[in-house]
């Protein structure tokens, strides 16, 4: 199955590793810009890395937060209104 989702956003938690990595990656493929969300800086940074790496693209993006936590969905929320308004 294709899917095409040029001009989409997409938010993948947990996407330093794993599933959720390969989700990310999956969705860039497709098309979708993606922010991953990772608790460890030098995780997400590789991982972000890895996807524009594997996907031939430049724009995944990246998010220090445990969306666990309500501190973590605030600064989650605050980033992507960032990215929206830019």
């Amino acid at each position: 199955m294709q899917i095409d989702l040029s001009g989409k956003q997409a938010l993948v938690t947990g996407s330093t590793a794993g599933i959720g990595l390969a989700i990310a990656t999956g969705l860039a493929r497709a098309g979708a810009s993606v922010t991953l969300v990772g608790r460890d800086t030098a995780r997400l940074d590789a991982a972000i890395a890895g996807v524009n790496r594997t996907t031939g693209r430049d724009d995944a993006t990246g998010v220090v937060a445990d969306p666990g936590t309500a501190a973590g969905c605030a600064t989650l929320i605050e980033a992507r209104d960032r990215k929206s308004v830019v």
